[in-house]
């Protein structure tokens, strides 16, 4: 069965690792270390500790659920993510590194069921969505039954683009970012403004919201990082291990969120907000 979101990434990592997001390249220069600099960035931003009981929406190959348990130390995991072929892989990793019970709470859903979080074995301290919630079928309603979730006083967390001040609806380069969008299974209706962003989250009842942009550390460096996986091997054989549809989506990628990061189109941020009671 064909997916869009696969195993495609783990040509990206060194070997053992399976990270997925568009990493947090400040100091890192290596793909695994970028993707798990950005997972750190979003725990730390997100308050996790010991007494945590983390949702991972969308935690792709499970490289972050093993990062919120080994390195944050944290009580529970459990979680949601669309991918057959991700999830599968997510619970044989969390089996093998001796997290049984993670494993067994972790499911192949629509982020956007309420059945998947009704199906929680409890209610979670936090709700974090790493590098993927534009990708829901709808982030309103993804805001809205994680507020639902969360245990009282409750923190949402997740990195996440939006549609910079600069950016003229109407425009070619607008036409441009709609046709991205669109072979990138992102609903337009996701990527707004931080005003507009800012009062979904409001709307739907959080307080103490953080948004904080980290665009110049996260975008230049996935196009470098990809550009330079593709000039350093030839061609066959970056295609060989990472699929030739593969090997296009991250070269037509790369090179979309540079061009959207010098022209000032989207602009990528971690945002952090607490439940409203």
């Amino acid at each position: 069965m064909s997916e869009f979101h696969d195993l495609a990434e783990l040509a990206l990592n060194r070997e053992g690792e399976s990270w997925g997001n568009l990493g947090y390249w400040q100091i890192a220069t290596d793909y695994s270390d970028a993707c798990r600099a950005l997972a750190l960035l979003l725990g730390k931003q997100a308050g996790l500790d010991r007494q945590s009981v983390v949702f991972d929406a969308g935690f792709g190959c499970g490289d972050q659920l093993l990062l919120w348990l080994q390195h944050f130390r944290v009580a529970q995991v459990q979680g949601a993510n669309l991918s057959y072929s991700q999830t599968s892989y997510a619970t044989a990793k969390l089996a093998n590194a001796g997290f049984p019970a993670a494993a067994n709470a972790i499911v192949r859903a629509d982020i956007n069921d309420p059945e998947v979080w009704n199906a929680a074995v409890e209610r979670s301290s936090h709700v974090l969505a790493l590098d993927c919630a534009y990708h829901f079928p709808n982030r309103v309603e993804f805001f809205a039954l994680a507020r639902k979730h969360l245990a009282p006083a409750g923190r949402l967390a997740l990195t996440d683009f939006m549609l910079s001040d600069q950016h003229r609806i109407g425009s070619f380069a607008h036409r441009l970012l709609r046709w991205m969008l669109k072979r990138s299974h992102i609903e337009e209706a996701n990527i707004v403004r931080r005003e507009i962003y800012l009062r979904q989250l409001q709307e739907t009842g959080f307080s103490d919201i953080r948004i904080i942009d980290i665009s110049e550390h996260v975008m230049p460096g996935f196009a470098r990082a990809i550009q330079k996986l593709c000039q350093k091997n030839p061609s066959a054989d970056v295609g060989k291990r990472i699929g030739w549809s593969g090997l296009i989506k991250y070269r037509l990628t790369s090179r979309f969120l540079e061009w959207a990061y010098r022209r000032s189109i989207l602009r990528y941020c971690v945002i952090s907000a607490t439940k409203l009671d």
